[in-house]
Formats: C-alpha cells, structure tokens, sequence
C-alpha cells in the first residue's frame, strides 16, 4: 500500500513540474517581440531610349523617341488613386508596399492622377517621367518633354520569367471611367511600360534649334513621390547631333539593368 501512494505522488509531482515548466515557456515565448515585416521596394528606372527621330509636323520639328519606364527592384510597384466624389477633378495616390508574408501597407504620397484628355481615355499619373534636352557644349536646357501625364501596367518584358500580374484586361491602367472614384495601376518585378514615339506629347519641340550636339535625358519619378530601394538610379541619357535633316546618336548612357 505504501508503495502505491508512493507511486503515485511521484506522477503527480512529475505533472506539477511538466507543467511549470510549460508555463514558463509559454511566458518566455509571449515575452519575444514579433518579428518585423519585411517590404519588399520595388526600383524605378528607364530602359534605353529606342526609335529616336525628327518629326515635321504643321511646321513644327519634333525630337520624338520610346521610353520604356521599368521597375527592376524586388517589390511591385502599384499605386491607388482615390477621390471622395465626382466634384473632385484629380485623385490623391497611395503606394502599396508588400512583405514576403503576403501582408502590405499603404503610404501616402504627394502625386496625383488626372483624367486625361489627349485621346487616352483613362487616368494618369502626372509627372511620372520628366524629358529634357540640353546642349552639350554649355549645358543649357532647350527643352521639355510635352507629354505630362502616364499610366502604366505590365506591356514591356525587362527580364522577369512570370506572367504579367498588371494588365489591361485585369483593370489596370485602363480601367477607370471619368466618373471613377478609384483607379489602381502597376508594374511587376522584371517589367516595364512602353511609351511609343507616336503617342500624344511624346516629343520635346525642337523647332529653331541651331544644328549641334545635345543630350536627351529620361528620368523616373523625378519628384521623388514613391519609396524605392534606390532613387539615384531612376535616368537614363543618349547624346544626340541633331542636323537639318534628323538626329544621329553620338552615345548612349547608362539604364537600367535587367532582372
């Protein structure tokens, strides 16, 4: 008998300390702070510029050329446009931002979107690229790109191996009557946005330049709106001599690398 009661206040005291022992690290592991998310930023820039002519047009002389704005980081690059009600022209823009976990937060930005009238019928980014033209010999700006506004989805393959994520046919970019309250758009890691020379204000005017040497320079975001992994990295530059008849290239610079 006295074995037995032996016995058994062993196991019950083996389950008091089995027990303390889980709440202690039950505590322990509570105690630990969560580990923080990482975003994944995606990374602007420009490809190289392609299809670079001289257009005549209603006497006028065009420098017109491609652009190819891409995104090269490791995060998407999507952004939101929102507005309370028609009454309100423009749109504020958010940028998206996503971890590896599947989460994502939104950060607010100083850019806007505006419904486009140049026979695009659908909402753009102002401002997204910026053109400009300068001569090479004092560095003087005679130029700027016309075109204000872009929107953008996944048209340009930049090395990525995937499917488009960000397609017309999902909704992005050409979605979005004028009575929209919501537009969202987006480029996919390894994917970029062509711009044709023959879209509406892709051109910096040229009309009386002198014959002469200048340089056409591309940059992404120059105002410094959505959180990249690098914003020193957002151009690219091709030197051109321009002549009476059309513009020969001299160089070109640096773009961005492919995925």
């Amino acid at each position: 008998m006295g074995n037995t009661v032996d016995a058994k206040r062993a196991v019950v005291l083996l389950c008091a300390v089995a027990t303390a022992a889980l709440v202690v690290a039950l505590a322990a592991v509570a105690s630990k702070p969560a580990q923080a998310a990482t975003y994944r930023l995606p990374d602007l820039g420009m490809a190289r510029l392609t299809n670079i002519q001289i257009q005549n047009a209603s006497g006028q002389r065009l420098l017109r050329f491609d652009t190819k704005i891409v995104n090269t980081g490791a995060g998407r690059f999507e952004v939101h446009g929102s507005r309370p009600s028609t009454s309100t022209p423009t749109m504020s823009v958010t940028q998206r931002v996503f971890d590896g976990a599947g989460g994502h937060r939104d950060l607010a930005t100083a850019a806007e979107m505006y419904y486009a009238g140049d026979g695009h019928n659908h909402w753009h980014v102002r401002n997204l690229q910026r053109f400009t033209l300068t001569r090479l010999d004092s560095g003087a700006n005679v130029g700027t790109g016309a075109k204000s506004g872009f929107c953008f989805f996944d048209n340009y393959r930049y090395g990525s191996t995937r499917d488009p994520f960000y397609t017309a046919v999902g909704g992005a970019c050409r979605y979005g009557a004028p009575s929209a309250l919501r537009v969202k758009m987006g480029l996919s890691v390894g994917w970029g946005d062509r711009y044709s020379w023959k879209l509406p204000g892709q051109y910096i005017d040229v009309t009386g330049l002198p014959p002469g040497t200048y340089r056409l320079r591309c940059v992404a975001d120059p105002s410094g709106w959505f959180r990249e992994e690098d914003d020193a990295n957002n151009f690219t530059w091709v030197d051109l001599q321009l002549t009476r008849d059309g513009a020969r290239v001299l160089e070109y610079g640096p773009n961005a690398q492919r995925v």
